[in-house]
C-alpha cells in the first residue's frame, strides 16, 4: 500500500515538475489565438469557380443529355403507335412493337445510367480541382491573416467573429480562373 503510494506521488510530482518546467502549457492560457472557421459548401456555391464549372459539365454533357432525350422519344413514339393502332395490327406486329419497346427501354436505362456515372465522375473530378484551388487560398489566407487555426467542417457552432468564409470568396473571385496549382 505505501508503495503504491509512493509510486502515485512520484507520478504527481514528474507532471508537475514538466507541466512547470516546459512553462509553454501554462503561457497558453495567457495567449490568444487567431481562429477562423470556412462554410466550405457555402464557398462552393457561391465562388464564380465554382458556377463555371457547373457551366461547363452542362456544355460538356449537353449532348448525350440530347441523345437521352431523342430515345425517349423514340419509346414514347413506338408505344403511342402502339396504343393508337392496337384493333388494327396483326399479332405479329403488336409483338414485334412491343420487343421493339422492351429493348429501347433497355438501352434507354443503360445510356441513363452510364449519363449519371460519367456526369458524377466529371463533377467530382471538377471539385476536387476547386477544392485544391480553396485550399491553397486558404492556406494563403492563413498565412497572411496570421491565423493559428483554420476549420472548414464538422462544427457545431460558429460564431460571426471567427467566420472568414466571404473573405475566402472574395480571395476566389480574385482568382483568374480555376487553375490548379501544383502541389
Amino acid at each position: 500500500m505505501n508503495l503504491l503510494k509512493a509510486n502515485m506521488t512520484r507520478f504527481w510530482l514528474i507532471l508537475l515538475l514538466i507541466l512547470t518546467s516546459n512553462g509553454s502549457v501554462l503561457m497558453a492560457a495567457d495567449d490568444s489565438y487567431k481562429i477562423g472557421f470556412v462554410n466550405t459548401s457555402r464557398v462552393l456555391k457561391e465562388a464564380p469557380q465554382a458556377r463555371k464549372v457547373e457551366e461547363q459539365l452542362k456544355a460538356e454533357f449537353k449532348p448525350r443529355e440530347a441523345q437521352l432525350k431523342a430515345t425517349r422519344q423514340d419509346v414514347l413514339q413506338i408505344e403511342e403507335q402502339l396504343k393508337s393502332t392496337e384493333i388494327q395490327i396483326s399479332l405479329k406486329t403488336r409483338r414485334k412493337l412491343e420487343r421493339e419497346i422492351r429493348l429501347k427501354v433497355s438501352q434507354l436505362k443503360f445510356l441513363e445510367q452510364e449519363f449519371r456515372e460519367d456526369q458524377n465522375l466529371r463533377r467530382n473530378e471538377e471539385i476536387h480541382k476547386l477544392q485544391q484551388v480553396i485550399a491553397n487560398v486558404l492556406l494563403k489566407l492563413g498565412d497572411a491573416g496570421r491565423f493559428d487555426l483554420i476549420l472548414t467542417e464538422g462544427v457545431s457552432y460558429v460564431s460571426n467573429k471567427i467566420d472568414i468564409t466571404a473573405q475566402v470568396i472574395d480571395l476566389l473571385m480574385k482568382l483568374p480562373e480555376l487553375t490548379e496549382e501544383p502541389e
